[in-house]
């Protein structure tokens, strides 16, 4: 017992099965015209030809009424179209019916006066049509069932009513033919079906996983302009306490209020290292990190890994040990430089006793492995692929902020995806777990890997140039507007500051001289961008070398696409100060 189709899939596999029989009806019609012309040859003489005539020419107009009616349902499209398949099929049953009838009824009339060799013949023709319409018709019994019957019971029933046993012992034998070829039709019908409803299953889960897949990549893009437009609204008010507390650090203040300084810009700090593991990842789900691969020698960097994070170590109880070695190999070095500080920066901050190492070994000729060893608590095998996630972190439900944030090892693994170094993860619990990178091998010695470029540097540069240099300034946050004012004001420079082109244009009118620095926020009021206000100023002093500096809190990535297509420096509130003084310095000439 076969369940019924569902509705999803009843109206393809009756359209399906539709198609198989147009398909079949062309040969089906061909056939029964030109068997009708053996028969009328070979009953000639036995038969009354008026009768033979007639007979054939109903064949033809009915075979020819049938083909009509088949081309106009199909016309036009019809072929998609249910409601016109299921007309068409009435249609088709009635025309079959009259074509069994037309066939069964002259030849049991016909067994009843031939002799007996053109009886064995229209036996033959009868067996012969029978079989060829199990081919046609057996896709829809309905259809078969309308030829069949009406095609072999009145002559079946004819050499019943003859007084001849060979007749009748046929006429036994055609009903068992009958059933047995039904019986067999009936298979392949369930056979085709089941195949059809299959294929349309698997065709309707397609389309769900495809839907679920659409659907799963709408929310993860949803969670995307989520945590960007999240990231920017938090970045404004942090971005004006960092400048406000650089302003504060240049002053001078008693012991007590400079204590109070540095707990803010500490708090400043800790937030900031959220906001840039959020602006990391979304540089590389935008695509714009382009690796600038050189050789890097990994002595170099090991040595600096070890110096950096000792007094985290230290801090901690632990050893931190190198084994270095003389490779050189061919990476970006900013990149495979932060590759390596999250790794030991991650191992320090989950191991509380034993040590951690950081070593590099050869694997053949053509590559090297770079290795950060622990003895923390080891991660179980379960957990392989979640530690690489955003925000996942083992062992730490109450998220406390010694231990990270949960974002190290998902820029880990995209930042090595990257760059085409295989990441790999071994770990025994209650042992310690080993994070290896495997890097190619380079001819020649490079820089060491710094992930600071020049805009990104903690070292505060030299001071800004003696001239009072002019810097424009858009924002539309007024706090971040005020406090970066001050603060450039602070470092010698001469600010003219507004929320938007026209407005600072406006202001521009009483002030000497062009800019020689435009420093604008990116996402302006009224839908304008940085970028625009950038271009409206320099297209109003007719000068596009006038050099600029976006500052955003927006993570988006079409965003960071966009900047990274105009070549635009860009700094991410919150802006340290240290930073942006470096910026400003490089921009300036100075």
């Amino acid at each position: 017992m076969h369940p019924p189709l569902p509705p999803s899939s009843a109206a393809p596999v009756f359209a399906a099965r539709m198609h198989a029989l147009r398909r079949n009806l062309p040969f089906a019609l061909l056939g029964v015209l030109l068997t009708s012309g053996l028969v009328a040859a070979a009953l000639k003489g036995a038969v009354p030809a008026s009768q033979l005539l007639l007979w054939i020419g109903a064949n033809v107009l009915l075979t020819a009424a049938r083909g009509w009616v088949a081309w106009r349902s199909w016309r036009d499209g019809g072929e998609h179209d249910v409601a016109r398949l299921r007309r068409w099929h009435r249609q088709t049953l009635v025309g079959t019916a009259l074509g069994g009838l037309l066939w069964g009824l002259p030849t049991a009339w016909w067994m009843l006066q031939a002799p007996l060799a053109h009886q064995m013949f229209l036996v033959i023709a009868l067996l012969t049509m029978g079989t060829g319409a199990i081919y046609a018709y057996c896709i829809d019994l309905p259809m078969l069932y309308s030829f069949q019957v009406p095609y072999f019971a009145p002559s079946m029933l004819a050499m019943g009513l003859v007084p001849h046993p060979l007749l009748h012992v046929m006429s036994l034998a055609g009903a068992l033919y009958l059933f047995v070829t039904l019986a067999f039709a009936h298979r392949m019908f369930r056979t085709q079906e089941d195949s059809l409803r299959l294929r349309f299953e698997n065709l309707d889960l397609l389309k769900r996983v495809q839907q679920e897949k659409e659907a799963a990549v709408r929310s993860d893009q949803a969670k995307s302009r989520f945590l960007a437009a999240a990231s920017h609204d938090l970045r404004q008010p942090m971005h004006a306490l960092s400048l406000f507390v650089g302003v504060l650090r240049g002053n001078a203040l008693p012991a007590s209020s400079r204590a109070l300084v540095d707990n803010i810009a500490r708090a400043a700090s800790a937030m900031g290292t959220l906001f840039e593991g959020l602006l990391n990842l979304s540089r590389l789900d935008a695509g714009v990190v382009v690796p600038r691969k050189q050789p890097v020698a990994l002595d170099g960097l090991i040595e600096q890994l070890v110096l950096e994070f000792a007094p985290q170590a230290q801090a901690r109880g632990l050893q931190l040990r190198a084994s270095p070695g003389a490779a050189v190999v061919e990476s970006d070095p900013a990149l495979l430089g932060r590759i390596m500080r999250n790794l030991v920066d991650n191992a320090i901050r989950h191991t509380s006793r034993g040590g951690v190492i950081i070593g590099c070994r050869g694997v053949g000729p053509l590559a090297v492995r770079v290795e950060v060893w622990d003895s923390g608590p080891g991660i179980p095998q379960e957990e392989h692929e979640r530690v690489f996630w955003e925000f996942h972190q083992l062992g730490n439900p109450e998220r406390e902020r010694s231990r990270g944030l949960g974002l190290g090892l998902a820029i880990v693994r995209r930042t090595a995806a990257l760059l085409k170094h295989p990441l790999d993860l071994r770990s025994r619990v209650g042992r310690g777990t080993v994070f290896s990178l495997t890097l190619p091998r380079a001819q020649q010695p490079g820089p060491i890997a710094d992930e600071r470029g020049a805009i990104a540097a903690t070292e505060v540069p030299e001071p800004p140039p003696p001239r009072p240099a002019l810097v424009f300034v858009v924002d539309d946050d007024a706090p971040s507007r005020q406090g970066l004012q001050l603060l450039l004001e602070g470092w010698g420079l001469r600010v003219l500051a507004a929320v938007g082109a026209d407005e600072l244009l406006e202001a521009a009118a009483a002030v000497s001289g062009k800019p020689e620095l435009i420093v604008s926020d990116y996402r302006l009021r009224e839908h304008q961008t940085g970028i625009d206000a950038i271009d409206r100023v320099r297209e109003e002093y007719n000068d596009d070398a006038i050099p600029a500096l976006l500052v955003s809190g927006d993570t988006d990535p079409q965003r960071l696409i966009e900047v990274a297509q105009r070549d635009l420096p860009l700094l991410h509130k919150p802006v340290d100060p240290a930073q942006l003084k470096a910026a400003v310095t490089r921009l300036l000439g100075n």
